[in-house]
């Protein structure tokens, strides 16, 4: 996906990727959270919370980590 953050387009699609890669093996209620944790970091993403993708991707496998330390 490709949004408008600030008149400059962001590609999100590397969130996505990685997130697809993070779901392999995950049972249903896991790949749910990993999507959700994907909806809060895109539009992070998209408003300029992270300052470059390496940021982003950071901190969505970040969040899934302590998804799967809590199970």
């Amino acid at each position: 996906m490709i949004a408008s953050s600030g008149g400059v387009k962001v590609s999100t699609e590397f969130l996505d990727r990685l997130a697809s890669q993070l779901k392999i093996g995950k049972g249903p209620a896991s790949r749910r959270a990993i999507e959700r944790i994907l909806d809060t970091t895109k539009t992070g993403y998209q408003n300029g919370l992270y300052e470059n993708p390496v940021e982003a991707e950071r901190d969505f496998r970040r969040l899934v980590n302590l998804l799967e330390a809590d199970e």
